[in-house]
């Protein structure tokens, strides 16, 4: 059986039939039908999701040497994307919230030397590039 990409992202997210067959505009057979067809228990009603965002980063990642971590889950308009708690954030916002345990401010890039680099210790918001740029001015003069 093919599954959608959506339902089986809000699957793995652990929202149960009834919220994904409301949110995707399908029939909850077809939820049930593409739960089984993933391996995935029932999920009853009331029932807790046993994971976190930190944990739907690293269903979605591959840990790689230095301790990156490459993106392996969704995209949407070349963004790498995370679904978790109903709600969808870029995967770098998502990486930045698990590390500090807040919003962002402004954009999240990783601040190593990999583009797709989700790990949460490598990602800075506009305040830390900021803060690195003046640090790097101070020991090395304007060059930086």
């Amino acid at each position: 059986m093919r599954v959608r990409t959506d339902v089986a992202e809000m699957l793995r997210d652990g929202l149960t039939d009834t919220q994904i067959a409301r949110h995707a505009h399908v029939a909850h057979q077809t939820v049930a039908a593409a739960r089984a067809a993933l391996g995935l228990p029932k999920c009853k009603p009331g029932q807790k999701r046993q994971h976190s965002l930190e944990q739907a980063l690293r269903d979605r990642s591959h840990i790689v040497e230095g301790g990156h971590w490459e993106w392996t889950g969704p995209r949407s308009n070349g963004l790498a994307v995370v679904r978790f708690d109903g709600r969808r954030y870029t995967a770098c916002r998502a990486a930045f919230i698990v590390r500090h345990q807040r919003a962002p401010i402004g954009e999240v890039h990783p601040g190593c030397d990999r583009r797709d680099c989700v790990a949460p210790d490598h990602m800075d918001d506009r305040p830390a590039r900021e803060r690195n740029r003046a640090t790097y001015a101070a020991l090395f003069g304007g060059a930086a």
